[in-house]
């Protein structure tokens, strides 16, 4: 059996990763049942930029969450959904 030495450091990230991916996993699930938005006649892409909103206002939207959204080709640099 391997013994494996951590630094918490190291292990604080990793579990900031984790929950940034769980994040963004949330985010991406969100867009794809935003049927709600799009009940009140809004575009899809202003449906997205609400639920991407609503993320940052809830503290959610972390710079590791913003960083994943903007590798994933969902935002820009800026929080613009593309």
């Amino acid at each position: 059996m391997k013994t494996f030495i951590l630094k918490k450091s190291q292990l604080n990230e990793y579990i900031e990763n984790k929950k940034a991916e769980n994040v963004l996993y949330d985010i991406v699930l969100d867009m794809g049942n935003n049927v709600k938005y799009l009940k009140e006649d809004m575009s899809i892409s202003h449906a997205n930029q609400a639920i991407i909103e609503s993320y940052r206002v809830r503290g959610l939207l972390t710079p590791k969450v913003s960083e994943l959204l903007e590798k994933y080709k969902i935002t820009n640099e800026n929080g613009v959904i593309l």
